[in-house]
This record gives structure tokens, C-alpha cells and sequence, in this order.
């Protein structure tokens, strides 16, 4: 019964934990997003790299000049590579739909129809990135 008679301060406790659940999981969210996109940019990642190179190893400018060259050439590999395996399991989750599709009513379908479309157009807006034709 005692309880009862803190009933304000518990509501207050209780909302305050969870806006700030809320707030930490939007934070974290965009933290993570941001990350990502910088990640997936190949000019950020070569200047990271040539930055903890030349803060680690303190590189001459010469040393700098051709490392940066070959940072560069990998970097392009590299590149090139995600792409490829972007591009390939791309074509696994199409693929992925497709089954799903076959075991589903077709009430179902449209629904997943739906959540394709939508999966395309987060994929395009976020990380320019299109997924093969169906």
C-alpha cells in the first residue's frame, strides 16, 4: 500500500527510463547509419587509411606519395569487389523473393509485393544501391 502513495514519482521514474531508451535507440540508429554510408564512400576510407599510416608510421612524403598510390589501386580493387559481392547477394535475395513468393497465398503475395517495393526503395535511398530486375 505504501507503493500507492509514490504512484507520481514511479510514473515519472518509469517515463523518464523510457524516453530515454527511446532517445538512446534513435541515437544509436543514426550513429550506425552514418557509419555505414561513410564506410561504403571508398574516399573516406583511403583517407582513413593514408591517416593512420602517416600518424603510425610517420611516413616521409615520399613514402606517402607512394603509398598513397598504392592505396589507391587496391582501394579501386577493393571497390570493384564489394561492388561484385553487393551485386551477387543482390541477386540471391531477388532470387530469395521469388521462392518465398511461390509458397505464399495470393493475399500474401500482394503483401509481399508491397515490402519488395519498399525494400528496393530503402536500398536506392539510402545506399544508392538498386537490386537486380525480378
Amino acid at each position: 500500500m505504501k507503493l500507492l502513495r509514490y504512484w507520481k514519482i514511479i510514473l515519472v521514474l518509469v517515463l523518464l527510463f523510457v524516453a530515454g531508451v527511446v532517445s538512446g535507440s534513435v541515437a544509436t540508429h543514426q550513429v550506425i547509419k552514418r557509419g555505414f554510408e561513410r564506410a561504403l564512400n571508398f574516399e573516406n576510407w583511403k583517407a582513413g587509411v593514408m591517416h593512420v599510416l602517416q600518424s603510425k608510421l610517420k611516413l616521409t612524403p615520399e613514402q606517402h606519395q607512394k603509398i598513397a598510390v598504392l592505396v589507391d589501386e587496391r582501394g579501386r580493387e577493393i571497390k570493384a569487389e564489394f561492388g561484385k559481392s553487393f551485386n551477387e547477394s543482390g541477386r540471391i535475395l531477388v532470387h530469395l523473393q521469388k521462392d518465398i513468393d511461390q509458397q505464399l497465398t495470393p493475399q500474401q503475395r500482394a503483401v509481399h509485393d508491397e515490402m519488395k517495393r519498399d525494400l528496393r526503395s530503402d536500398l536506392k535511398r539510402k545506399f544508392n544501391f538498386e537490386l537486380p530486375p525480378e
